[in-house]
């Protein structure tokens, strides 16, 4: 029996439903297009922009792909159920669900106002559960399922803030979810360092440190992230669960300082 091409990405996804929260922009908008790109029948959310998200469909049909725009707050409790109901209605079930929404704050907690916590834990951490916990029975229906959160280098430091804690919980739910849903289905984490984009290029202080940091001397890019994305879902990584794939060019590898440090010392 010849065994099946782990190569052909596109026989792999033709006709999946794919949901990408947070796809009208940023990295979410590449992966997206890159699940377009092989076969895969894509859900693209935004919070409030309709008009963005709805950009990105125009941009996945006129490369011969398939794609819808949905809105939803996933701050909102009622948000993850109804919008995969939404999903399901117009594109079918979900077979991947890419959890890539996360919004950003890192006031210090001393001043973190309640409000603040509230939105940042609801989007980047109980939308995951929220959204996983409705896709998941349809998932195994289909006897087959793949779940990703886009986690965030913030969550291995101490100093971004409820961002951070929530990233960090991220990657704890991904290996509890990893142990719940196996064998049907498989949940891993991608966790991107800081990213080259506009919003980088605008602090140019900030991301020539970031670089000078960065071991592989650069930024990781939103198409790298997206090829990551997509190569979790596919069968290459079908032995894989529970895992977090790091893609920061070596930056959070810890190191010791050798700075004034003569040959023979430690």
């Amino acid at each position: 029996m010849t065994e099946p091409d782990k190569t052909d990405l596109v026989a792999t996804f033709a006709g999946k439903v794919v949901l990408v929260t947070g796809s009208s922009s940023g990295a979410g908008v590449s992966i997206a297009c890159e699940f377009a790109r092989h076969g895969a029948r894509v859900a693209v959310h935004c919070r409030s922009s309709i008009e963005a998200a709805v950009a990105v469909v125009g941009r996945i049909s006129a490369a011969g792909g398939v794609a819808r725009a949905f809105n939803a707050d996933l701050a909102q409790s009622s948000a993850p159920d109804a919008l995969v109901s939404a999903v399901e209605s117009r594109l079918g079930p979900v077979s991947i669900l890419v959890n890539n929404a996360g919004p950003f704050a890192d006031a210090p907690y001393r001043t973190l106002a309640p409000s603040t916590w509230d939105q940042i834990m609801a989007v980047n951490l109980k939308a995951p559960y929220l959204l996983a916990q409705r896709v998941v029975p349809g998932m195994e229906k289909l006897g087959w399922g793949r779940i990703v959160n886009v986690g965030a280098t913030s969550g291995f430091v101490r100093t971004h803030s409820v961002y951070g804690l929530a990233k960090a919980a991220l990657l704890h739910l991904t290996q509890s979810l990893a142990l719940e849903l196996a064998p049907t289905i498989t949940v891993n984490a991608v966790v991107p360092s800081q990213i080259a984009s506009a919003r980088t290029d605008a602090m140019p202080v900030y991301k020539n440190a970031a670089i000078a940091g960065t071991p592989l001397g650069r930024l990781v890019t939103e198409d790298e992230i997206a090829r990551m994305v997509v190569l979790a879902c596919s069968p290459a990584f079908d032995f894989v669960t529970g895992q977090t794939i790091v893609m920061d060019g070596g930056r959070t590898l810890p190191r010791f300082p050798r700075i004034g440090l003569t040959d023979g010392e430690a």
